[in-house]
């Protein structure tokens, strides 16, 4: 008998322990689609984990390939150094280095988010009417930004393509970050390389779900004259069945990033482009000037 007391309190520390860095449903998820404020200029963000450059480039992607001739566009993106997603994706939805948001492992104990806010509450600083949406297969990816309007985590990328669909037609917020985890998971079951098949497959599916996206993005554009900044990378690329602790790789540090613009009427290759600077160029496309009290690492592309 004196020894259960013990064991439910060092169990219960266990609990609170483990339960420290863990995806908190309640918190995370929310369901206000509130129509968005801007008329007519707005952002999507595609996140596609864990897409090596060569094996973008490897892949099918036809529809990818019909946005470049009207994108800016880098195949040598410098992602930083600590090649998991949790550092990537701050890196990019933040627009500091690690130096900056602590973050330098899949965990958030170190984070610096209290200081280095993310795209939608800075965004909301200077328009706070903004309305803002996130939506990912991976639980963590939610706990990387915070004062959404609509926050939903998915079980598959076609469920997350489907709700994508649903919020742009429904509310059509002023900006939209998505995430698709699928090449992600097939790199780290078969391998992160241009010549594993079930890899490609994996981005080709991605791209035919952006396809599907897309399409309604267009005829949004065409209906009611709005223009979309559509921003899509990566956070790491890979080799093996791993990335971690690989920033010496150029296969799992420099990624690519393809920057859509609606009244682009060429292909321009950005000969430097930093993760860091895909922040303050979607702020830009949408009249949100940076603070210098913001303190990023980044500049805007255009």
């Amino acid at each position: 008998m004196k020894i259960f007391p013990f064991f439910v309190f060092f169990f219960s520390l266990l609990v609170l322990n483990g339960c420290g860095d863990k995806f908190q449903p309640n918190k995370e998820i929310k369901t206000d689609c509130t129509l968005g404020s801007e008329p007519v200029r707005k952002v999507l963000f595609v996140g596609i984990d864990g897409v090596r450059t060569d094996a973008l480039l490897a892949a099918n992607t036809p529809f990818i390939d019909s946005l470049l001739p009207h994108s800016y566009y880098n195949w040598n993106t410098d992602r930083g150094e600590y090649t998991v997603s949790v550092p990537g994706w701050s890196t990019i939805l933040h627009g500091v280095w690690p130096a900056k948001h602590g973050l330098f492992d899949n965990t958030f104990k170190t984070n610096q988010y209290s200081t280095y806010k993310d795209i939608f509450s800075l965004a909301k600083q200077i328009k706070p009417t903004l309305s803002v949406a996130n939506l990912s297969n991976w639980d963590d990816f939610l706990r990387i930004t915070e004062n959404e309007n609509y926050a939903q985590r998915f079980d598959s990328d076609m469920d997350l393509k489907n709700d994508a669909i649903r919020i742009i037609n429904s509310c059509t917020p002023d900006i939209m970050v998505l995430h698709f985890d699928n090449p992600d998971a097939f790199g780290h079951d078969s391998g992160f390389s241009p010549t594993n098949q079930p890899y490609l497959d994996a981005i080709t599916l991605s791209d035919t779900y952006l396809a599907e996206i897309m399409g309604v993005v267009k005829q949004r554009e065409a209906a009611f004259n709005e223009q979309w900044l559509v921003v899509i990378s990566t956070d790491h690329g890979g080799e093996g069945t791993g990335h971690g602790n690989q920033y010496d790789l150029p296969q799992t540090r420099y990624v690519w990033s393809i920057l859509h613009r609606p009244d682009l009427a060429t292909s321009t290759e950005l000969a430097i482009v930093n993760s860091v600077d895909l922040l303050p160029t979607m702020l830009n496309w949408l009249n949100i000037p940076v603070q210098s009290s913001w303190n990023l690492d980044g500049v805007a592309l255009f």
